[in-house]
């Protein structure tokens, strides 16, 4: 039975069954989310553990509704996953007696323009705000090459002053680095655009003969890695974060962070489209709530 203070009577719970992959997923944080949720009726679904880098960009951006989640609940989906993200949706409004609010901040992987607007569109059923990144994944907002040498360099000047010793010499690497990566992943990135984009058309019944559908594609990869700043949207933002901290690791013998490029990083440095996304989750935050009748 759910109870509510604001309704003269109980009710009963109709699906039951909803509520068992809630309580799953929530796991030991349980109370404190279904707290949050019970006072702001707002949620916002993440990949993984995300909203700590969302988190930073918004303190950095100084919307600090949005970087402390005052008002709103925050819960980790596993991967690219909208339809579970739905029925959580469904378990938690069951849960809770209500409708709430909800929000879903999704990586692009390697899907095709087309595909991403079409999940937006399909999302907007259940959710308030829906954002599917233009790039592959979030740590693909940290590749801007100046920020990464400041943090390198930082990182190699607090090395020396602990240990009493004067600083390596240091040259700037960033951006022939990410370009040297580029290069390297560009087959790996182009075939695996390809098979999403295969996927996708086969499942939405395309009857585009093969020949049509390569040089549809390849041509759009190609306008896709048509520019260096375009090119550090599509291939994977983990794995050049990986390189670039073996990189720094075998010269310098130190590691960089996500937190530590965001830090260094000036606010004219932040991609155009993060803060779009902090402004519009701080809209979310602010939307009022009317409860269904």
């Amino acid at each position: 039975m759910l109870i509510n203070k604001q309704r003269p009577s109980a009710k009963r719970i109709k699906h039951p069954a909803q509520l068992e992959e809630v309580f799953s997923v929530l796991g030991s944080n349980l109370n404190p989310i279904l707290t949050q949720l019970a006072k702001t009726r707002r949620v916002v679904f993440v990949e993984g553990q995300d909203f700590q880098l969302l988190s930073k960009f918004a303190h950095k951006l100084g919307n600090t509704v949005v970087g402390n989640r005052s008002d709103f609940a925050v819960v980790a989906v596993s991967g690219f996953n909208p339809e579970r993200a739905r029925n959580l949706k469904i378990g938690m409004e069951t849960t809770l007696g209500g409708k709430i609010l909800g929000a879903a901040i999704l990586d692009k992987d390697y899907r095709s323009e087309k595909e991403r607007m079409r999940i937006e569109r399909q999302c907007t059923s259940f959710c308030d705000l829906i954002r599917i990144h233009h790039c592959k994944e979030l740590e693909n907002f940290l590749l801007v090459p100046d920020a990464i040498d400041r943090s390198v360099e930082r990182k190699v000047l607090d090395q020396a002053r602990r240990a009493g010793k004067a600083p390596q010499s240091f040259t700037p690497f960033a951006s022939n680095f990410l370009e040297a990566f580029c290069n390297e992943k560009k087959s790996c990135v182009q075939v695996q655009y390809l098979a999403m984009r295969r996927k996708f058309e086969k499942n939405a019944g395309s009857s585009i003969d093969d020949a049509t559908f390569n040089e549809e594609v390849l041509n759009e990869f190609e306008k896709l890695w048509s520019s260096a700043v375009s090119r550090l949207l599509v291939v994977p933002g983990k794995e050049a974060l990986g390189a670039i901290n073996n990189h720094v690791q075998e010269l310098y013998g130190v590691n960089i962070t996500a937190t530590s490029i965001v830090d260094i990083m000036k606010l004219e440095e932040i991609p155009l489209e993060m803060k779009s996304l902090i402004e519009a989750l701080g809209l979310f935050a602010s939307t009022p709530y009317v409860d269904a009748p």
